[in-house]
């Protein structure tokens, strides 16, 4: 029992280190990638995030990958993607998120549901930012982001498709939209600079 025990060990740290390994190569990747909410696996489709940045600048926009149309709540209120940016010491910047002030209708009516073709693209969200006295500052759809110190940061989009329904403005009933792709798509990662 002891000899089996002791070769159980290195296999398992050769186990974590192989997944230590994995997760340290998918955080470097640049590529964007999908994740199925379903199952929880990582898929490239239906969608893809391309995120670009330049002169204080990000953009970024939602391809379609797949063969055929999808639909999607494209809603910077109900669905909004949001920007996760890193400082040089690995500080996460959180921003503050307006919609806890605001008296929003958060009805996911059918006509907010837009269908995008295969191969399409569709601006998901941009921001500049503002230099001020107390550093930078910007918005990123419902997000605003303030006094972000001069330097280079890494940023990546994360958008969750979660809505099915949809509320039928002719019926006044909720229906489930069949084309929905429910999941989590994270786009590459890209270098901001501040100056």
């Amino acid at each position: 029992m002891r000899e089996r025990s002791i070769c159980i060990l290195p296999r398992a740290a050769l186990g974590v280190a192989v997944l230590c390994a994995v997760g340290c190569a998918a955080n470097q990747n640049n590529g964007g990638f999908s994740i199925e909410a379903t199952s929880g696996r990582r898929t490239g489709n239906p969608f893809e995030i391309r995120l670009t940045s330049g002169d204080a600048a990000l953009k970024a926009v939602l391809v379609n990958r797949s063969s055929s149309d999808q639909m999607l709540l494209h809603s910077a209120q109900m669905q909004p993607s949001t920007l996760e940016i890193t400082s040089a010491t690995g500080s996460l910047h959180k921003p503050y998120d307006s919609r806890k002030i605001g008296k929003l209708d958060a009805t996911p009516y059918c006509h907010l549901f837009l269908p995008i073709g295969p191969g399409k693209k569709m601006l998901l969200a941009g921001m500049h930012f503002r230099k001020s006295r107390d550093g930078y500052s910007g918005e990123w759809g419902p997000f605003n982001f303030d006094e972000l110190p001069a330097g280079d940061y890494q940023v990546r989009v994360v958008w969750y498709s979660e809505r099915t329904q949809c509320l039928d403005e002719g019926t006044g009933k909720m229906r489930r939209l069949p084309s929905v792709w429910r999941g989590i798509v994270r786009s590459n990662q890209v270098t901001l600079h501040l100056p």
